[in-house]
């Protein structure tokens, strides 16, 4: 039997960002991908997810913009995710369809949505005598909203990144401006200056804009090169190499 309950009480403690750990090592439910490109053109798109686990368990999925710890039924966006609760048995998978509804979105951009999986175990029968503490799991990947029209691609955007290097406070930071209209996402990167290479902390860039980033152990500015990786539409890693 499941603890779950549709009383508004219920649904906002299932929603709450506290029941984010996992009652197991890790979550059960794995998605098919690790980011959702959602292209205007398409008719819907679909999230696998499948219980790896050795209990049956409750699935409720939803979109957010960007504000983890928002009440999802107080949020207003273009999409609706069917089914939004699935029972998953062991070894057994759900489809997810989320379809755009055609309302007012930048048309310029890229625009990043997050897609959220809440998993809800089963409650403990009334036999079971042993202290448990059950969390529900919560996973949370991005979803790009790609336009018609944009120009350029998203991997152009990452070989056109501007890097350069200034002085902050006595550190070295590194700015990374994105000229694009597509989210290019930093995975890992390195300043090598002198044959000595400088690790930067890296975030993903928005469409036209910019970041700063610690350039770790490096003292002083200078002529060099970073090399760095971004993650594809397919969560894979590509390799980049700038001048500075």
């Amino acid at each position: 039997m499941f603890s779950f309950t549709s009383t508004p009480a219920a649904r906002s403690l299932l929603f709450a960002a506290t029941l984010t750990a996992s009652y197991s090592a890790q979550a059960d439910i794995v998605l098919s991908s690790t980011r959702v490109v959602y292209a205007q053109s398409a008719k819907n798109v679909t999230v696998n997810l499948t219980n790896k686990g050795n209990n049956p368990l409750l699935a409720q999925v939803w979109l957010d913009d960007g504000r983890e710890d928002a009440n999802p039924q107080t949020l207003k966006l273009p999409f609706v995710v069917t089914p939004p609760v699935s029972r998953l048995d062991p070894g057994k998978g759900q489809t997810v369809r989320i379809t755009y509804l055609g309302q007012p979105v930048a048309q310029d951009r890229e625009t990043l949505y997050w897609f959220n999986v809440l998993e809800v175990p089963p409650k403990p029968s009334a036999d079971d005598k042993q202290s448990l503490l059950q969390l529900a799991f919560r996973t949370r990947i991005k979803l790009f909203f790609r336009p018609e029209g944009l120009k350029g691609s998203a991997a152009s955007a990452a070989q056109g990144l501007k890097w350069s290097l200034e002085n902050s406070n006595g550190k070295v930071k590194a700015t990374i401006r994105n000229d694009s209209p597509y989210y290019v996402v930093l995975h890992s990167g390195d300043v090598v200056q002198n044959g000595k290479t400088y690790p930067l902390d890296l975030a993903q860039v928005a469409p036209f804009s910019s970041i700063s980033a610690d350039v770790k152990g490096l003292t002083a500015p200078g002529k060099g090169v970073v090399k760095f990786n971004t993650i594809n539409d397919f969560g894979g890693l590509n390799q980049y190499e700038s001048p500075l």
